[in-house]
């Protein structure tokens, strides 16, 4: 279709109402040759509450910029000193950069997904190789997925000290080629957290069916203790950006 090049008010209406969170469109041509084939817009559906945005460097598309972007505030959270400026990234509006905002701009690159009507469905469990630990141990936490469905991304949190424990890396055991995006965040009230989180871009392998140790954390011991840390804000994401909460 074509619209007039002026600036009136534009509206195109779907045959049978579909419900929808947004609209994507390809412009083949505009005036000025300011538009082309190459450049993705998204447009919020008149009417609709919900809405995955993704363009957090505002400039009216939705690309690699944009997941770069989200890259460098993964786990930010309301009350850090630089949340206000990434407000918009937070889709979800959970006051946290998670894996459904940075799904919001990954199932739109590599030609984006082919949905379908499938749920996400399962949980994830960390279990740590010890209960104690003395100094210049080495602490390793499994985390192994459980009745997992049509995952595309997850992520969670995992508060921990920094007098105990530092974060000596992770190991990727069955992640297919999800996008890592795990942060060791320093929130602004000086609290520790690490994100584990992954994502797909566009259309890859979905993580595989049923139970499965997914990856390893390894954090090493400054002093003895007890492991006592636990997942908070867990979250699966499907392709259709549904998620279930662990």
């Amino acid at each position: 279709f074509e619209w007039a090049q002026n600036a009136d008010h534009k509206t195109f209406s779907f045959a049978g109402n579909p419900e929808a969170r947004y609209v994507k469109m390809h412009l083949d041509k505009a005036v000025g040759n300011f538009a082309s084939g190459s450049q993705m817009y998204i447009f919020k559906v008149a009417g609709s509450e919900s809405f995955c945005q993704g363009d957090i460097n505002h400039d009216k598309r939705i690309d690699e910029n944009d997941l770069t972007s989200y890259m460098n505030y993964t786990g930010l959270r309301k009350g850090d000193s630089d949340f206000d400026y990434v407000s918009a990234g937070d889709i979800n509006k959970n006051g946290l950069i998670d894996a459904y905002d940075i799904s919001c701009v990954a199932t739109e690159l590599d030609g984006g997904v082919r949905n379908s009507n499938d749920k996400v469905a399962g949980k994830l469990v960390l279990t740590p190789n010890k209960k104690t630990f003395a100094a210049g141990d080495m602490v390793e936490v499994t985390v192994s997925g459980k009745g997992l469905h049509y995952v595309n991304a997850l992520s969670f949190a995992l508060p921990y000290s920094t007098s105990e424990l530092e974060y000596a890396g992770v190991e990727l055991l069955n992640m297919k080629d999800m996008v890592n995006l795990t942060y060791d965040r320093l929130h602004t009230n000086g609290q520790k957290e690490l994100f584990p989180t992954f994502v797909n871009r566009g259309n890859n392998f979905l993580l595989d069916e049923g139970d499965h140790n997914l990856f390893v954390i390894k954090f090493k011991a400054k002093k003895a203790g007890k492991f006592n840390l636990t997942a908070k804000d867990g979250m699966l994401v499907d392709r259709n950006l549904g998620t279930v909460k662990f």
